[in-house]
């Protein structure tokens, strides 16, 4: 890839700013992206949005804008993705047939989704299992977890590192529930920091790690990391040859200063 492999939004489609993002990697019928949090990639059920990723550049394409002929997309499907308040990696379709191939090995379980994220408190165990079933909320903009009307779902929780107060953990899964992984995490004991639908987490200052923190006086606190501290990071999936193709992503750069002051600060 060159380094002008971007796909470019105007202001006040997905931003009130312009907006490149990067296409971290291409196969010859897809490429992904890497999108921060707050961005939608796609329609929220609950958050409407006059336009997302995806709608964007097909309109992009009704258009016949030049810069998409030029990485050879023919279409435009989004395939898997993280919630609108959570970063990660974005992969999707350039044709109509590996949309469909894409779509249909995402439905068989053939697509591994790893996230990251922090949450709060002194883990007692280091590997959770959570099958609890889901559904949407009949009145509220919600998932919750039903076992009559629930639709299977099974993630793996898997601690990697600790700190004094807050713990980092993985989250894998071969499913793509709304709000899966913020729900079961809720549900399993381990609430991911800046949660506020399925826990009341707020994001953490450096003030309440820092022992000599002293404040500024021109400017209120803010927290070191303002978002769901939640990031899908790998994607595995089989490629057309049945290869399996790995992607992977690194931290937002505001996620990753998190991990450095725990680090600092919190060390064990």
């Amino acid at each position: 890839m060159s380094a002008d492999d971007f796909l470019s939004f105007p202001p006040d489609t997905l931003d009130r700013d312009p907006l490149r993002l990067s296409i971290v990697a291409r196969g010859p019928a897809w490429l992904a992206v890497v999108k921060p949090a707050g961005l939608p990639w796609a329609a929220d059920p609950w958050i409407p949005r006059s336009s997302d990723l995806v709608r964007e550049v097909r309109r992009q394409l009704r258009d016949g804008k030049p810069a998409l002929a030029r990485l050879g997309i023919e279409a435009f499907h989004g395939i898997v993705g993280p919630d609108l308040v959570a970063s990660g990696l974005v992969l999707c379709a350039t044709t109509d047939a590996e949309g469909a191939r894409l779509a249909n090995a995402l439905g068989s379980a053939q697509v591994e989704l790893t996230y990251r994220f922090v949450t709060m408190g002194r883990p007692t165990e280091t590997e959770i299992v959570c099958d609890l079933p889901i559904a949407p909320h009949a009145m509220e903009p919600r998932m919750l977890v039903s076992h009559t009307t629930g639709k299977k779902t099974v993630t793996r929780f898997a601690l990697e590192q600790r700190f004094r107060g807050y713990a980092v953990w993985t989250a894998t899964t071969t499913f793509d529930r709304l709000h899966q992984i913020r729900l079961h995490a809720a549900e399993s004991g381990l609430p991911i920091m800046g949660e506020s639908r399925y826990a009341k987490v707020a994001p953490v200052m450096l003030s309440e790690i820092k022992r000599d923190y002293r404040p500024s006086p021109r400017k209120p606190e803010e927290p070191i990391y303002g978002e769901l501290a939640l990031h899908l990071g790998r994607i595995v999936f089989p490629g057309a040859d049945g290869k399996p193709v790995t992607l992977e992503a690194p931290l937002p750069k505001g996620f990753g200063v998190l991990l450095k002051r725990f680090a600092e600060h919190l060390a064990i």
